[in-house]
């Protein structure tokens, strides 16, 4: 069932995502609010497909927009240098083919935040400057991880280059499918690399929050009850240890119980005469009555 409804929820935000992103300038707010609802589905969570991804749209717009915005026009200016370099002659000379090292850096750069940058939108809040940044160093740090997601991007279109008859069959899978899937499966990686926390299921039914690199095993109740033992212990060896020292206040509460005491014991030895001199007096009428 939690296959299932994974897989439904995965076709709908597909929807959401390919209807959003007509507009084409709404991709990179489109893009973190899949990610968002991909990478909930990932940690064990089931969210509300629909409002979460466009609490998430919302949320990310301003930010999303700006990142989409570098990220296109960079990218297509290198790319249209690539190729001028390689395919046009009469734009680039051949003694300036040296320009390609440089120009293949910036686009690996531009790759680089494409992959990291929209999904660390969608789980972090940070200024926009650092998530260029951070994109820069995950990537850097995570390199099977970015080969990884390069190549469940490239998938696609390599596949069409090579088989140019599937164009439509693939086409028709983007939109209903393919393009939540392809971020599902990157979510995979990235959940791993930004060390997220996944919820389990425990074979009792007992939910629990496990990670990466900072595992929580699952304690069972047994176990449970040794640590509150050994707690338990731990506490009445610590009340053990202490001893306890009486200060002033307490040596003055102390005389002053003692002086109610006193006070206590004359009253009642007052109270024990009176009634021997009424027993007295009680005897001598009784006497003078015989």
């Amino acid at each position: 069932m939690r296959f299932l409804t994974n897989l439904f929820n995965i076709f709908w935000v597909n929807l959401l995502f390919f209807f959003t992103c007509i507009p084409i300038i709404t991709i990179g707010p489109s893009l973190c609010a899949l990610y968002r609802v991909c990478l909930k589905i990932i940690s064990g969570e089931d969210p509300m497909v629909y409002n979460e991804y466009f609490r998430e749209f919302k949320n990310s717009f301003k930010k999303g927009t700006l990142l989409w915005i570098v990220v296109l026009l960079l990218g297509g200016l290198f790319g249209f240098e690539l190729y001028g370099i390689y395919f046009r002659d009469d734009l680039i000379s051949s003694s300036l083919d040296w320009l390609q090292y440089p120009v293949w850096a910036m686009l690996l750069i531009v790759v680089q935040v494409f992959l990291y940058g929209f999904a660390l939108l969608a789980v972090f809040e940070n200024s926009f400057k650092n998530t260029i940044i951070n994109s820069i160093l995950l990537s850097i740090k995570h390199i099977p991880i970015t080969i990884l997601l390069i190549a469940v991007w490239l998938f696609t279109p390599l596949l069409v280059n090579t088989f140019p008859q599937t164009f439509y069959g693939v086409i028709g899978c983007e939109i209903f499918f393919n393009l939540a899937l392809r971020v599902y499966i990157c979510s995979v990686f990235l959940h791993k690399a930004f060390d997220l926390k996944k919820i389990k299921i425990s074979k009792s039914g007992v939910a629990y929050e496990q990670s990466y690199d900072d595992l929580i095993e699952y304690i069972d109740k047994d176990q449970k009850n040794g640590d509150e033992e050994s707690v338990e212990e731990d506490d009445e060896y610590d009340e053990d240890d202490e001893e306890y020292e009486p200060d002033e206040l307490d040596d003055i509460d102390e005389d002053e119980d003692e002086g109610d005491e006193s006070d206590e014991d004359e009253e009642d030895d007052e109270e024990s005469d009176d009634d021997k001199e009424e027993n007295e007096e009680s005897s001598s009428d009784d006497s003078e009555e015989d």
